[in-house]
């Protein structure tokens, strides 16, 4: 990825964070976390585009893209999905697979 378009995509990434900001002074209270969360899948792609790839990070951005929105269905499967999300970080820093 050129570094012109790389500096287009964190324009982008940086105006939805800024946005997103914004809107959660309104928004319902769950919409924060959703807002979060959509980010870091954001920034996942990002990194994907520049070349930088990870297993651990598509996986990640597998499972945030496959249940973000269960925050509009089920309030509990979205916490438990957050739940589960925070394990697969805290496994992975203490060098597990």
């Amino acid at each position: 990825m050129e570094i012109e378009e790389l500096k287009k995509e964190f324009f982008a990434f940086l105006a939805f964070l800024s946005i997103s900001a914004r809107n959660c002074v309104e928004e319902p209270k769950l919409y924060g976390p959703l807002r979060l969360i959509d980010g870091a899948s954001r920034l996942i792609e990002i990194l994907e585009k520049a070349g930088i790839e990870d297993p651990f990070f598509q996986e990640i951005k597998e499972k945030i893209d496959q249940n973000k929105y269960t925050v509009m269905s089920d309030k509990n499967q979205f916490i438990q999905f957050l739940d589960d999300l925070t394990k697969d970080f805290s496994k992975k820093m203490k060098g597990g697979n």
